[in-house]
């Protein structure tokens, strides 16, 4: 199944896109179905940034799943996070919700699929590097 078809059937279960990484990056590193269910639900806090348009929710999930990652190995101001944070901003330009949808709601539709495949295919590659995949 490629990226954009994973993310699809994340949608049809209901995740909104900090769901739908933190759910693809759990199975991805082991985690049986439902295993990390209470995870997953509690990424439902970082939906639509934070349901008010702020940081996100792709992003806020990105961070997470690289902390789970690293598991107790970071470095005060290193790490992958900070990577992860200036690859996103040049990729799309803000980190917020309502810039990336520059006032259309209706970009959701089409944008935010989109942030959420590609986020998810470098959150892979910088798993592979911490070998936690």
């Amino acid at each position: 199944m490629d990226v954009q078809e994973r993310v699809l059937e994340e949608r049809l279960k209901g995740h909104c896109c900090s769901e739908s990484i933190m759910n693809m990056c759990l199975e991805d590193m082991g985690g049986s179905p439902g295993q990390n269910r209470s995870l997953v639900k509690a990424m439902g806090a970082f939906c639509g940034g934070l349901h008010e348009g702020l940081a996100c929710g792709t992003l806020c999930a990105a961070m997470a799943v690289l902390s789970i990652a690293e598991d107790g190995d970071r470095k005060a101001g290193g790490g992958p996070g900070p990577e992860m944070m200036k690859w996103f901003r040049k990729r799309f330009g803000a980190w917020n919700c309502a810039e990336l949808l520059e006032g259309d709601e209706s970009r959701k539709l089409t944008l935010c699929p989109a942030i959420v495949c590609e986020t998810y295919l470098k959150l892979r590659d910088m798993l592979e590097e911490l070998g936690a995949v």
